[in-house]
């Protein structure tokens, strides 16, 4: 575990006491119910849970298609939100970059 992690595109940190315990549920012969709860007693006040089905695709002519995993593409996306003026433009000019047909 890294001392620069955090949990989501906010910013919300963690401490060395983080515990996510996850639940994968089937509910049905195409779903499956996910559960995440997040307990880190330095950090929240009480534990949190989240929710949410994840569903089968069934279609016919459904296709599986490439990933194109980008290094740093959160920050590249999300970045300039939340830093200095300066490196908010440095990351906005990267992702009109990265917007660019190759």
């Amino acid at each position: 575990q890294y001392d620069w992690t955090w949990l989501d595109h906010s910013g919300n940190h963690h401490s060395e006491a983080l515990k996510v315990t996850e639940r994968l549920t089937p509910v049905g012969p195409n779903t499956i119910w996910y559960e995440a709860t997040i307990d880190d007693p330095d950090v929240y006040t009480r534990p949190w849970t989240i929710s949410l089905p994840l569903y089968r695709r069934i279609d016919r002519d459904m296709r599986l298609v490439e990933y194109k995993c980008q290094e740093y593409s959160e920050e590249i996306l999300y970045g300039y939100l939340r830093q200095d003026e300066e490196t908010a433009s440095a990351l906005e000019q990267k992702r009109q970059e990265q917007e660019q047909p190759q």
